[in-house]
């Protein structure tokens, strides 16, 4: 008798909300009908939501000129022409598979390509969890300081996806109720997510409604706020987060270059991080899409600082400097050799650039991918 992850599989699509991390059969209808409008590029429908489909959801979002959150519920499902009903829901357990040694299967199969992608396994793809897919897991545990057990739950899969996330637990994962500071994250919801959204309106980064949920608009202003206050951009607001959100430090600049008098550092870093999620366009130099070096120019030139137009140019007039620090610019050869791709570094190791496949985001520049592509930072300013 052959054993499979538990997948719930007789709900039609547009029975339930579809969101990143889930495997299931609505999922694999999803990709398919994406695919016939020309969204979802990946060879085959996997049924599995993960990145790749997230950004597919997120191209036909912005196209159909809906809320871009990379969440499909009534309004995408509305866009699709998918009638959308609530009446078999299915619960998250089903929809995100618990997966540990011995399991098998196309979720297994996609956590292998995950963690390929982390550098982290090296191995055949052959959709069955051994030894090494479980030692890739804990290898992941622990980079991302999450319960190291070798066992892909929720919490993992949500790291998995670029959620940054608390250690795996069998209870839901919940503040005490006497906290008076609970970790929010995306997907929370209540009371507390309204007094984020009010604290992110009155830092300017939030021009939404407070609704107390915790999506993709509150999301992005967190991680705008998080760049402005030089603390680790992971979207989460826990308590250094929170601290921060009630006296937040108008002059800090979180280890940018202080001797800098021709440009705000702060103000350039808030610049930059208004614009995530802004779509990658070769060639693109404004808001409507960006390429990398696009990107640079834009934000640099509202601080006043005019710079040359390619990655090549830019580092030949850039200051060279041992370390980065915010506001620096970070260079990277990727598809030629040379400087073919950079981002200004906002601390903690990351930096907000527009990638090809991304869009403007942040990244890690300790990453497999971007650590062995390094090749210095230059000061622009």
């Amino acid at each position: 008798m052959m054993l499979t992850a538990p997948m719930t599989g007789y709900a039609a699509l547009g029975d339930q909300t579809l969101r990143p991390g889930m495997s299931h059969s609505d999922v694999k209808e999803l990709q398919e009908l994406l695919r016939e409008k020309g969204y979802f590029t990946y060879h085959t429908s996997t049924g599995y939501f993960g990145s790749m489909t997230k950004q597919a959801v997120m191209d036909f979002q912005r196209h159909a000129k809906i809320r871009v959150d990379g969440i499909v519920g009534p309004q995408t499902f509305q866009a699709l022409k998918v009638t959308y009903s609530r009446g078999k829901q299915t619960s998250n357990a089903s929809a995100t598979p618990l997966l540990r040694l011995g399991s098998r299967g196309q979720a297994v199969t996609e956590l292998q390509n995950m963690l390929k992608r982390e550098g982290l396994y090296r191995y055949q793809i052959d959709g069955i969890f051994g030894s090494r897919t479980e030692q890739a897991v804990r290898q992941f545990q622990q980079k991302n300081k999450l319960l190291i057990d070798g066992i892909v739950g929720p919490q993992t899969w949500a790291a998995l996806n670029g959620v940054e996330s608390q250690p795996d637990k069998p209870t839901q994962a919940s503040p005490p109720k006497h906290s008076s500071n609970p970790v929010l994250r995306l997907g929370a919801r209540g009371e507390a997510v309204k007094e984020l959204q009010k604290k992110l309106k009155e830092a300017g980064v939030y021009p939404y409604a407070v609704d107390g949920l915790f999506g993709q608009q509150t999301l992005s202003a967190v991680k705008s706020f998080q760049l402005q206050q030089g603390l680790a951009v992971d979207g989460v607001v826990g308590p250094k987060t929170w601290e921060k959100l009630k006296s937040p430090d108008k002059n800090k600049s979180g280890g940018s270059n202080s001797g800098s008098t021709r440009l705000n550092v702060i103000q350039l870093v808030a610049d930059a991080s208004k614009l995530m999620g802004v779509p990658y366009v070769w060639g693109g130099t404004t808001p409507s899409g960006f390429d990398c070096s696009g990107f640079i120019v834009y934000v640099f030139k509202k601080q006043g600082v005019h710079l040359p137009r390619t990655v090549a140019e830019q580092w030949k007039v850039g200051k060279k400097v041992s370390k980065p620090s915010v506001g620096d610019v970070v260079f990277f050869e990727t598809y030629k050799p040379g400087p073919s791709h950079n981002g200004i570094y906002v601390g903690n190791n990351q930096f907000i650039h527009a990638g090809s496949s991304t869009g403007v985001t942040v990244s890690n520049m300790n990453s497999s991918y971007w650590k062995s592509r390094y090749l210095g930072a230059r000061q622009l300013h």
